[in-house]
């Protein structure tokens, strides 16, 4: 598999990479916990998943659960104000340049923000808001800004660009895989929060 084909992991990078789950709400007796599973079956309020391992999971979901599916998008897509996240590489020159880029919706502001590296070489997951956005010759020049850090990020023609969009309980079909931000009671109840499909 050619490197980054897998859209897939860096989606599931750029969440597993947050401290915490930004914009949960803190609750008490209950842990911030991130579930990963392919859809079994939606069964009223109950979502069934098959983990990683085989394991089966049941997240609850309630009139608060946000689902939020990928669809594709373009380069002139990215504006000013935008919080995106991009895997970007490092090259001899000390310029990032983007493999891939996702702009999130505004009720995803902030989750996973901050830079920092995957387990490739030279490779910096980047979650930050764009301050600027400049023609240049491979493309863009997005500039980006984040707690504690500034970047840029060069983005060219070629690198996929998706945007994550809000959708309904219908997008969890049987099959699609997912990633979920939820709270764990001291049950063991896991309730969703926001879900989000990596395909």
């Amino acid at each position: 598999m050619p490197p980054f084909a897998n859209v897939r992991n860096l989606l599931i990078a750029l969440v597993i990479g947050c401290v915490g789950l930004s914009g949960l709400p803190v609750v008490a007796q209950q842990a911030n916990v991130r579930v990963q599973g392919t859809v079994e079956s939606l069964d009223s309020k109950v979502l069934h998943l098959r983990g990683p391992k085989g394991r089966e999971v049941s997240v609850a979901l309630d009139s608060e659960t946000a689902v939020f599916i990928r669809q594709p998008s373009s380069l002139d897509a990215i504006k000013v104000g935008d919080y995106v996240a991009s895997a970007a590489v490092k090259g001899a020159d000390g310029k990032l340049r983007s493999k891939e880029l996702r702009i999130f919706p505004e009720a995803l502001r902030g989750l996973g923000e901050g830079q920092r590296p995957m387990k490739a070489a030279d490779t910096l997951m980047t979650n930050a808001s764009v301050s600027k956005v400049v023609a240049a010759p491979e493309g863009r020049v997005v500039k980006v800004e984040y707690k504690g850090g500034t970047a840029e990020l060069i983005v060219g023609p070629e690198v996929p660009i998706t945007a994550l969009v809000a959708a309904d309980m219908g997008a969890l079909k049987s099959g699609a895989k997912v990633f979920i931000l939820g709270t764990k009671a001291q049950d063991g109840t896991v309730q969703a929060k926001r879900i989000l499909t990596v395909d």
